[in-house]
């Protein structure tokens, strides 16, 4: 586990989000592993949902991968989704935790629309990104997307309303 909290530390020591925020609305951003942010939904035009970024934080604590709902704060901006993208473990020793260490995209929808988009992810910087599969946002949920290899950047774009 060392290791790995080394390379997180070392990587997010590397890695900064410089923009001022909030940013401005587009329609996808890219975020780096070990990181907490509040993205704000312009729903004006459905077809074209964009979004800005509104708060935007490092997050080096490895969580456990199925008793994370308490990061979330109870109350938050209507309009908005909060995120972490992280890494996640389980087990009662180092061996298992080691073992079981995965990374987690958690997400908690605060608007009331059932939303699909697209992602897509950096397995290392020399790479691609490459789209990936996920649950779709809906409202007022949790949602928790899980790998088991390490990821390097995630890219969030292209929401719709589902129907």
């Amino acid at each position: 586990m060392k290791p790995i909290i080394a390379f997180l530390t070392f990587f997010l020591s590397l890695t900064s989000f410089a923009q001022e925020l909030p940013s401005p609305y587009e329609s996808g951003f890219e975020f780096p592993i070990g990181a907490k942010f509040t993205i704000k939904l312009n729903t004006a035009d459905p077809e074209n949902i964009t979004y800005s970024i509104i708060k935007f934080e490092q997050f080096t604590e490895i969580i456990d991968s199925f008793d994370h709902d308490d990061l979330f704060e109870k109350d938050g901006e209507e309009g908005t989704i909060d995120f972490y993208f992280c890494l996640g473990s389980n087990g009662d020793t180092e061996a298992e935790k080691n073992k079981n260490m995965k990374v987690l995209l958690l997400f908690k929808n605060r608007t009331k629309l059932s939303l699909k988009y697209f992602s897509e992810i950096q397995l290392n910087e020399e790479e691609e990104f490459k789209e990936t599969s996920n649950v779709g946002a809906h409202p007022g949920a949790i949602g928790n997307e899980m790998w088991p290899y390490m990821i390097n950047m995630i890219r969030i774009r292209d929401f719709k309303i589902s129907k």
